[in-house]
């Protein structure tokens, strides 16, 4: 693998800074702050992400996430690497920032983005972790440690890579520590602490339910409060007002019923009045007739007799004549007689004539009497009927708001007049009950209110105490998985203290051998590790402890192992080999063979902030390429 370039868009102090770097050595010069650390930090995290830490993490030294954010603009923080693997190049572009994280490679020859299953550098470069790459081709700044320390550190690598050579076992202390290591863990009292934060949170938990339960209780009772303050706005409601109002008119409605019945009363007496003029004048109309009949019938007979008598007198004539034979007493006789009979007919018709009318005049007058007094019956038996009518619509009308009749009687009235009667009695009863009940519901809501509001703080402290117990429960999770990874890194170094060197041991040894004579003017030419995994070096015929050694030494040591295994795991695929200001202990004639040493390696990456390895670089001969920041 090789890097053949850097985009840092937003990174630390960089911003839109691009690096070109070749195969062989690139020593990238620059004071201290310059950003060295940052281009390390960068390359590593444009390889494997960098997670935000959360609680006690933030902030603090080991949070790489927060120490990188982009100064001139956070809410960026990315960038760009492009790769060679084999003849092919690829590049990396990622996104660091907790709400945007994002991961893609580019394949340039083609332009298609290489999809990974779980997004895993490993998954484009096989055995590439990012333990193995700390451990190996990437060197930080050396830390303050110990000769002992770092002995332990070397121990700690080999035993890691003893076991397998993709994964990393936590062994995070020499041999020599981690029983102490162990008896601290074992030391921790979570379970009593565990014990005692469980019998809180059960407390709490008790209280909880029962806020639960008021909380429950508090809103049955609104909604009972709600429902309550319902009903007694209906009553308050225009219908409702408005059947009240009308159920109110009731005495107004019982007193038109007394006058209606009185009307009802005169008008049954005056329709019998009515009924009786209408048969008297019947019977008078009847008299009438009889009467026009019996004058006609009179006037009949006159008119018979009328012919009669001078019928009578011409037949006297006749007789006398044929009596005396003597015309003129004839004729006299007839005259004498007609004369008589004229003045008698006259009188009769006269007397019958006058009889007649004024009879007829008089019951003439007396019916038409009888019609006007009819007549003016009639119309004051209307206007009765008429306010009857009224009277009953109205009071029917009434009725039918309250009860269902289809006639108005006095039973009826009387059930009109119970029915609104034991409404009102019924609503002022649920009126003065649902006032009631309001205002207990109202007491009881204020007293839940009160209880709860007593409780928060238990609320409070209840989360507060299962945080800590998930928090405590978390640690001690953690703390028996670390027990059980020493024990394990116990029985396994206890293991491979016999089968070390059948495995990759005898190789290993022999690689950091090479590496380590080179360096040390091959003051140093055979390196062992023993089953016990100490670290020896042979001198004058004897095998020294490592950390035995000066640090330097010590150092250097480390260095071979770091590049020995980086040879053994990733020899596939040639790993550029990244350093940042790692010969600080290392003197002129050192740091000169190691240079010449790693010259031949397919990509050296060097940080400095001294100008001794540009020095020794152009004194060895050897091509390279000098970016200054």
């Amino acid at each position: 693998m090789l890097i053949t370039k850097l985009y840092v868009n937003y990174f630390g102090k960089f911003t839109g800074r691009e690096i070109e770097l070749k195969p062989g050595v690139n020593l990238i010069y620059g004071d201290n702050e310059a950003g060295k650390s940052t281009l390390h930090t960068f390359i590593k995290g444009m390889l494997f992400g960098i997670e935000r830490l959360r609680g006690r993490g933030v902030a603090s030294k080991d949070d790489i996430y927060t120490r990188y954010l982009p100064w001139a603009y956070p809410g960026a923080y990315g960038g760009q690497m492009d790769l060679m693997l084999g003849d092919r190049p690829y590049r990396l572009i990622r996104s660091f920032h907790a709400n945007d994280k994002s991961f893609e490679i580019i394949d340039l020859i083609t332009g298609r983005e290489i999809k990974l299953k779980e997004g895993h550098i490993s998954e484009l470069i096989p055995g590439l972790n990012e333990s193995l790459y700390r451990n190996t081709i990437s060197i930080e700044q050396l830390r303050a440690e110990t000769d002992a320390e770092l002995a332990s550190q070397v121990r700690n690598y080999i035993t890691n890579l003893s076991i397998a050579k993709s994964r990393e076992v936590n062994v995070e202390k020499a041999v020599r520590l981690l029983k102490e290591k162990k008896k601290d863990l074992e030391s921790v009292p979570y379970a009593a602490q565990l014990n005692l934060l469980s019998e809180e949170i059960k407390a709490g938990e008790d209280w909880e339910a029962k806020i639960d339960f008021l909380t429950a209780s508090l809103k049955d009772l609104k909604n009972k409060e709600k429902y309550l303050s319902e009903r007694i706005s209906n009553y308050k409601s225009p219908s409702n007002q408005q059947k009240d109002k009308l159920a109110d008119e009731l005495p107004v409605i019982l007193e038109k019923y007394r006058i209606y019945l009185e009307l009802s009363k005169q008008y049954s007496q005056l329709n019998s009045q009515v009924e009786e003029l209408r048969d008297s004048l019947i019977e008078q109309e009847k008299y009438l007739e009889d009467l026009d009949k019996k004058l006609e019938e009179n006037m009949k007979g006159l008119g018979s007799k009328r012919f009669l008598y001078p019928a009578l007198s011409f037949l006297i004539g006749g007789l006398s004549f044929f009596l005396t034979k003597s015309p003129i007493v004839a004729i006299s006789a007839t005259v004498i007689l007609l004369i008589i009979s004229v003045i008698i007919l006259a009188t009769t018709n006269k007397r019958t004539t006058a009889i007649s009318n004024a009879e007829h005049i008089r019951a003439s007058m007396e019916l038409e009497h009888g019609y006007k007094q009819l007549e003016e019956l009639s119309h004051r038996r209307k206007g009765l009927e008429d306010d009857c009518d009224g009277l009953h619509d109205t009071i029917m009308l009434f009725m039918q708001e309250f009860i269902s009749e289809d006639e108005l009687t006095y039973e009826a009235v009387a059930r009109l007049k119970e029915t609104i009667e034991n409404k009102k009695r019924e609503a002022a009863r649920k009126q003065k009950e649902y006032n009631e009940l309001l205002e207990k519901y109202r007491l009881q809501i204020e007293k839940i209110g009160w209880e709860l509001s007593a409780l928060e703080d238990n609320e409070t402290e209840l989360i507060k105490n299962k945080e800590q117990y998930e928090y405590l429960s978390q640690k001690q999770k953690e703390n028996k998985l670390e027990l059980d990874a020493i024990n394990l890194a116990l029985d396994t170094i206890q293991e491979l203290s016999v089968t070390i060197h059948d495995s990759f041991g005898r190789q290993l040894n022999e690689e950091v051998s090479k590496i380590v004579s080179a360096i040390t003017n091959h003051r140093y030419q055979d390196i062992k590790i023993d089953e016990k995994l100490n670290v020896k070096l042979e001198w004058n015929d004897n095998y020294i402890l490592l950390d035995r050694l000066s640090a330097g030494t010590i150092d250097q040591v480390y260095f071979a192992l770091r590049l020995a295994v980086s040879d053994l795991l990733l020899g596939e695929e040639p790993m550029p080999l990244i350093l940042d200001d790692s010969f600080a202990l290392y003197d002129d004639s050192r740091v000169k063979a190691a240079l010449a040493k790693m010259a031949n390696r397919s990509q050296l990456i060097l940080f400095s902030c001294q100008t001794r390895e540009k020095q020794l670089l152009e004194e060895l001969g050897l091509d390279f390429n000098y970016i200054e920041l």
